[in-house]
């Protein structure tokens, strides 16, 4: 097998692109073009936090399996990402020989993965449910990967789920959540919805307030204001701000709970004229909701049940019905309306040891 490191824009960096398009149906591709461009050229808001290298691997000059090489400037952790390869242990095998000798020379005693650069832009393998069609965030990849990824080494390390629940019926009362969040409103707690005007102002505050609450994640890594909003700028066409949902106490934010549409892979496609229409029907009219985001300052202990109640409320109203994403497992927000939850998928974070 001939290995190439990849430079920028060349035909090895098309042929990075090329396996992802050959080896998924346009319905299955939750990759951004455009964002995995900018990770090759080094263009990314974030790609001065990190080293990035990128490989690709060839059999009869067609490409069969491909990976970057990253490393976080600060914590030094070296990751393994955006992989994706043909079905083959001798291919993975070959590969992971020159992968882990170009991870020694950066000095690497172990590998992490998949992370697609940075916490912020995507990890974690899904490991169950490949028969259910990716939502909208969820990392997604074909079914053979974790079997892939153990045949060279790599053991399961960090564990996480997404849990799915039914459409509630409109008689359906989350009793232990109503009750939460009544003791926060007579407390003095206010919940608001934020307005797409004041969006801009509103989102700085929330990364203040996730910056604090992550902190302790596996593989979080800081980055400033300015990067924040850069790569979630297309947040503020996808987000419908009625279901985001705010908790302030004595005018701090203390609290937020983050839903969005589920747009399935259309988010990841070119943002043409149509697909913009397509996205604007979506959101209007959601089937189904993610819940990515559910954050509460530790000072106020059960204001996640409290912003909960709230978006089960509206999801029953809306008749939709919805995923609790990623939740790491043993958090207690896994156990949130579980009467309701009929199935979950799993994810995982694998490591290697390079001896």
């Amino acid at each position: 097998m001939l290995i190439k490191k990849v430079q920028p824009n060349s035909k090895e960096a098309f042929d990075f692109l090329l396996l992802a398009w050959r080896l998924y149906a346009k319905d299955e591709r939750m990759q951004s073009t455009q964002e995995i461009e900018q990770l090759l050229t080094g263009s990314h808001p974030l790609s001065t936090t990190f080293s990035f290298q990128a490989f690709v691997g060839y059999e009869n000059d067609s490409v069969v399996i491909r990976a970057a090489l990253i490393q976080d400037k600060q914590s030094q952790l070296t990751y393994l990402g955006l992989f994706e390869a043909v079905n083959n242990l001798s291919v993975m095998a070959e590969f992971m020989q020159v992968i882990n000798a170009e991870a020694r020379k950066l000095g690497a005693k172990a590998l992490v993965g998949p992370v697609n650069g940075s916490f912020w832009l995507g990890y974690r393998m899904k490991l169950s449910n490949f028969d259910t069609p990716p939502f909208t965030g969820e990392p997604h990849n074909l079914d053979y990967y974790p079997d892939l990824w153990r045949s060279v080494g790599f053991q399961l390390f960090e564990e996480y789920q997404s849990n799915y629940y039914v459409q509630s019926p409109l008689d359906y009362r989350a009793d232990r959540l109503a009750k939460r969040y009544q003791q926060f409103v007579q407390a003095g707690y206010h919940f608001t919805h934020p307005s797409k005007a004041h969006w801009d102002t509103v989102s700085i505050e929330v990364f203040n307030l996730l910056s604090q609450l992550y902190a302790d994640f596996p593989l979080y890594q800081p980055i400033t204001s300015q990067q924040f909003s850069e790569i979630f700028a297309s947040y503020r066409l996808i987000l419908d701000f009625s279901m985001v949902t705010l908790a302030y106490f004595q005018g701090y934010l203390v609290g937020f709970l983050i839903p969005l549409p589920d747009y399935g892979t259309l988010v990841y496609q070119t943002l043409t004229p149509i697909n913009t229409l397509r996205i604007l029907r979506r959101r209007k009219k959601a089937k189904r909701y993610i819940l990515l985001y559910l954050g509460a300052d530790s000072n106020h202990l059960g204001l996640g049940a409290a912003l909960s109640y709230q978006f089960f409320t509206q999801i029953k109203y809306r008749q939709a019905e919805s995923i609790g994403a990623l939740i790491h497992k043993g958090k207690i927000t896994n156990n949130y309306a579980a009467e309701m939850q009929v199935k979950h998928t799993d994810y995982g974070l694998f490591r290697l040891e390079l001896n």
